[in-house]
């Protein structure tokens, strides 16, 4: 199993449960997810999975192309009150992991 496919499955259990815990081993220290929306360091970001994320629901995770240093993933995400989205993302590495996700695209 891929670095990016385990980090979107514990993401996913984080929002489900409400718990950030198994999350944080993923990121790094000075983490930052970046969407078209907003930008959240790292501790913004675990919070927000520990909030259960608007709720957020992630889905169809498909890992594009990843190595040492990069991950491209695509996925269908849904909030609460949205519509279902395609949503693809980078994630960049540093020493096995995430220093930063980026929502690249936004759409349905």
């Amino acid at each position: 199993m891929s670095l990016a496919t385990e980090f979107l499955q514990d993401l996913k259990e984080g929002f489900a449960n409400k718990d950030s815990s198994s999350v944080g081993g993923f990121v790094t220290d000075d983490f930052e997810l970046i969407s078209p929306v907003t930008s959240r360091p790292r501790q913004g970001f675990l919070d927000w999975v520990a909030e259960g994320g608007n709720p957020t629901t992630l889905f169809d995770v498909e890992v594009i192309y990843e190595n040492d240093d990069v991950a491209v993933v695509y996925h269908g995400l849904k909030h609460e009150n949205t519509d279902v989205r395609k949503v693809m993302c980078c994630g960049r590495k540093r020493d096995g992991k995430f220093y930063d996700w980026r929502v690249a695209r936004w759409g349905q």
